[in-house]
């Protein structure tokens, strides 16, 4: 909340620099002043701080942390179960989820009418007593551990799960202050972790197994998911290309399983996604903001019916030392029954967004 606020702060202030350049005929400086000005409040974003972070979220309520915590105390995630402690940048106690073993926490606190739910890896900051300090050892120093592909793709796994997390707990949070008496899951955000990479053909789960083999190329077009014995499962095509062989976006996209039609994907301006009408129903695929902690950009949430099936996301070339260049991309798993989908989903995106990724 505090870096959304200096964000604010340091735009108006180059907007306001901007203007007294021009103001005394430095119209050529005044002016990329103000363009610079323009580039910050677009990077920052609109509308309410909520929309704007994906690291923290503020909840106006007058729910405790003694009351919060008596409801969600049992209730199981990825982080572990709840505990108490204090944390340096808030009065009184608060709750944490976490640390896993690259420190990643959330923390809920207490300030004034709202609670702060938010992200962090400075365990520094949380003070904690002497019974909980086993919490706070085996972490992985990622400067001592060499990166590959697989080790980054689990590693930014973990950070997409802590930000599916915040967004659950405020909904939780939410309900608990319209009925103090709401029922709460025993389990918060339970997926399967998958991954593929741009050097290797295999979709693999979080043991390193190979689940299915994937096919795909922006030049030509090519978007294509196959069994681990080589049969096609499914594949996106597009309705259009230009006389280079270039996808026309805007004209659609054609979803085959089993050799035969599935469905249609279009555009959805209104979600910054797309929509993707097939034989097992109707699915909005999402976009969201980049999650910079773990380096992936082109991150969407699939839903069905308004409740979350998978998240995806997508990492630029990243230079590995084991296999130089690769892009890495991930899938969270809340519903393995579309499995094959959400895999086919991710090849055509990300395979779309090459056009984009350097």
């Amino acid at each position: 909340m505090k870096q959304d606020r200096a964000m604010k702060w340091v735009g108006i202030l180059a907007a306001v620099s901007g203007l007294l350049a021009i103001s005394v005929g430095r119209f050529i400086m005044g002016g990329i002043i103000l363009l610079l000005s323009f580039g910050i409040f677009w990077n920052r974003g609109g509308g309410k701080f909520n929309d704007r972070s994906v690291y923290e979220k503020v909840i106006k309520t007058d729910l405790t942390i003694a009351q919060l915590y008596s409801r969600i105390k049992d209730m199981d995630t990825p982080l572990g179960r709840a505990w108490i402690a204090g944390h340096k940048g808030f009065e009184g106690d608060s709750i944490v989820f976490g640390p896993n073993r690259f420190k990643d926490c959330i923390v809920i606190s207490h300030k004034k009418d709202y609670l702060d739910v938010k992200h962090i890896t400075l365990v520094d900051n949380i003070i904690r007593e002497p019974e909980d300090e086993y919490r706070f050892r085996d972490f992985i120093s990622v400067s001592e551990t060499e990166v590959t592909p697989e080790r980054y793709a689990g590693f930014a796994g973990l950070k997409m799960g802590c930000i599916m997390m915040i967004n659950h707990l405020q909904d939780v949070i939410e309900k608990l202050d319209l009925d103090r008496n709401a029922e709460i899951p025993a389990s918060l955000d339970e997926y399967n972790f998958y991954y593929h990479n741009s050097t290797e053909g295999h979709f693999r789960d979080e043991d390193g197994d190979d689940i299915l083999r994937v096919e795909n190329s922006y030049y030509p077009f090519t978007a294509k998911i196959f069994d681990e014995e080589g049969d096609e499962m499914a594949s996106v095509v597009p309705h259009s290309v230009n006389a280079k062989g270039v996808v026309n976006d805007g004209a659609g996209f054609e979803m085959f399983a089993d050799g035969g039609h599935f469905g249609e994907i279009t555009g959805n301006k209104a979600i910054n996604g797309y929509t993707a009408e097939t034989d097992a129903g109707t699915f909005t695929v999402r976009l969201f903001p980049a999650n910079l902690r773990a380096n992936v950009s082109f991150n969407y949430m699939i839903e069905k019916d308004g409740e979350l099936k998978a998240v995806i996301g997508g990492s630029p070339n990243i230079l590995f030392d084991t296999v130089g260049r690769c892009q890495s991309d991930l899938i969270l798993s809340y519903d393995d029954d579309y499995l094959v989908l959400y895999a086919a989903l991710e090849i055509f995106i990300m395979t779309l967004n090459k056009k984009f990724i350097k």
